[in-house]
Formats: structure tokens, sequence, C-alpha cells
């Protein structure tokens, strides 16, 4: 077994330089590939580019397509290499991880030819594990009422009896549709058997995505309660994108997903469409709101890690 680590770099060079050479320091790490999508902070990616070694390699994106293009991009780089490598970590930056945790997934993938995804739980920097470790395919329903937030609180009850429940969280290992895309761990045989990460999403829905090939191909995705990274929340999105942008991207990609894979009829897209324009109107109340609870989560954010 040779593991090899894809970790997607963008303008947030101090995050990648941390969790690059963290994994190249791990026994059971082959290789560190850091693919930079042609990051715009200046030198973010000739500062990287200095870590690089023999277990190390800094490569830079053709463009910066999204995430799952990023990932495809050095899962190739991967490939070309032509050094036998079998198993994947696939991350963003903004995370730690234990070589223990690195261990105990990869064995669960080893353990079956089923299995095709397996991610430890994700903790958040207050130590608190994050609400969506991982979550059943949204269905045209369930995400005409994930909207509007009105509809959401209309709805909450029945939103819930979609995710996984605290008894399931409290199993050893769960089967699931999806798990959050921070970080998971797969194969190249796998990757190659759902013909790679879809790259028509720029951002949002990836997991989704994912599940949805791998159930196509009879595959099992995990999600190992017992095994934990901690994820800082995005940081490097929220640096990049205001909150706006980020639901414009959101909703290309729902769109998207709903009909390449659930394949909604054009009712169903009118009222998609209908349900984004009544979102708009909420996004002039919540944008504000949003932006006094950002800094106040970044002045934590600073206190927690000095």
């Amino acid at each position: 077994m040779k593991l090899a680590c894809v970790l997607v770099n963008y303008n947030d060079e101090e995050n990648s330089i941390r969790l690059a050479q963290s994994l190249a320091e791990y026994q059971i790490v082959s290789k560190v590939v850091v693919v930079d999508s042609c990051s715009t902070k200046p030198f973010s990616f000739e500062k990287i580019k200095q870590i690089e070694n023999t277990k190390i390699d800094v490569i830079k994106a053709s463009k910066n397509g999204g995430y799952s293009f990023a990932l495809n991009y050095g899962i190739r780089h991967i490939e070309n290499l032509k050094q036998d490598y079998d198993t994947l970590m696939l991350s963003n930056v903004d995370i730690e991880i234990g070589e223990d945790a690195i261990i105990a997934c990869v064995n669960k993938l080893q353990s079956s030819q089923l299995v095709g995804v397996v991610a430890p739980r994700m903790k958040l920097l207050n130590g608190k594990y994050a609400r969506r470790n991982a979550w059943k395919r949204r269905t045209p329903i369930r995400d005409m009422v994930h909207s509007t937030r009105g509809l959401e609180l209309l709805f909450w009850p029945f939103l819930r009896k979609w995710e996984y429940s605290n008894s399931d969280y409290n199993k050893p290992e769960l089967l699931v549709d999806c798990v959050a895309g921070a970080c998971f761990f797969t194969t190249i045989d796998v990757i190659k058997s759902i013909d790679y990460l879809d790259e028509e999403v720029f951002l949002f829905y990836e997991e989704d995505i994912l599940g949805y090939r791998l159930d196509y191909k009879q595959y099992q995705t995990y999600l190992l309660n017992n095994v934990e990274f901690v994820h800082m929340e995005s940081q490097s999105i929220k640096k990049t994108y205001n909150y706006y942008k980020k639901m414009e991207y959101l909703f290309k990609s729902r769109m998207y997903y709903q009909k390449t894979y659930n394949d909604i009829n054009q009712f169903q897209t009118l009222l998609f469409y209908a349900l984004w324009g009544i979102r708009h109107v909420e996004l002039l109340i919540e944008v504000p709101i949003r932006r006094l609870k950002t800094f106040i989560k970044d002045e934590e954010y600073k206190n927690l890690t000095k």
C-alpha cells in the first residue's frame, strides 16, 4: 500500500505548508501533492514551492476550476509519476489530522473491495463535532425546502429526519450516503471507476455527486465515528468569497446536481428558480447579520490560534 495525499490550496499558503510538512513526517504517507488553484494572493504558490522535496510535490493547476477540478489535477499528477500509489487522501489544507486517524481510515478502506470512500469524523476548533459530518443525498423535495430560510424553519422537524441521528453517530462506524469533502480517503481504482470527480461544480455539492457516483457503481461510503480530524471551518473559503457569492455558487451547483443526477422536470426547475428569487430577498436581511457574525468568529479564531 502506497498512500498519496492531495491537498488543495487557494490563497492559504500558511495552512498548506503546515499540513504538507506534517503529513510528510508520517510513515504511512508516501507522497504529498499540494495543488495550487491559481492563487491570486501574491507569492502564495511561490512560498509553498519552497517546501518541495522528494516527498512533497507542489504544482499549479491549469486554472481555478474549483475543488473537484483541483483534486483531479492532483490525482492525475500522481498517476503520471508511475510509482504505483494506490490509496488517496483528498483534503482541504485547513485541517489537522493525526497518523493514527489516517491508518484507521486506510485499514477500513482496505477491509473490502466494496468500500469506496472512508472519512474520519470532523471536529471544529471549538472542540465540538460538526453537525454535518455525513448526510443522506439531497432529493429534489429536500433541496426545495432548503432553498429558503422560511421553508427551513417551517419544515425543520422533517429536515432533521433526513439527517443521521445522534444514535447513528454513537456507532463506531456508519454506512452513509455522503461524507464531508474536507478530508476523505479512497483509492485510485475507485476514482477511475467513477470517471474521476465531476468538475462541472465549482463549489458545493461535490459530496452529493460523489455519493451518487459511488452508489451507482455499488461502492460503500463509511464515516468512522471514533476517528477524528479538526477542520478550521473553511477559513480559506471565508477569506475568498463573500456570503452572497457563496449563495450564488450554491444555487448554480444545486441546479446542476438536480438536473444531472436527479433528472428534475421543467416544473421543478421553475420552482427552484422561484425559490431562489425568495432567497434573494432574504439575503438583504441575512447578509449584514452574517458579516457581523463572521467578524466575531474571526476574532475567536485569532484567539484560538495564537
